[in-house]
């Protein structure tokens, strides 16, 4: 049972983290820095790599505060993607 416990309190202790990251990178207006350079992206190609990403060759769609929706361009097919923002690593423009 303890170990259930352990498992509970580092997810919570990973949801605090991230949600603590967020409320760090905020400027004065309430936009993530992060999220306000991605809207600057929209409709760029570019390559991303991530969590749910390796230099994947991407074109963004749209983006909010903590989500970005891109269309990935991969070898056999293009499909589109939601994720969240802070599981991207880096963005390099094409």
């Amino acid at each position: 049972m303890s170990f259930l416990t352990d498992m509970d309190q580092n997810d919570r202790l990973s949801r605090l983290e991230s949600r603590l990251r967020r409320l760090e990178g905020r400027n004065g207006k309430g936009e993530d820095q992060m999220s306000r350079l991605i809207k600057e992206l929209v409709g760029m190609e570019c390559t991303i790599d991530g969590d749910d990403f390796f230099n994947s060759r991407c074109t963004v769609i749209d983006a909010d505060d903590e989500w970005i929706k891109v269309t990935v361009h991969d070898k056999k097919k293009d499909y589109t993607k939601i994720v969240r923002i802070d599981t991207i690593d880096n963005i390099t423009l094409d």
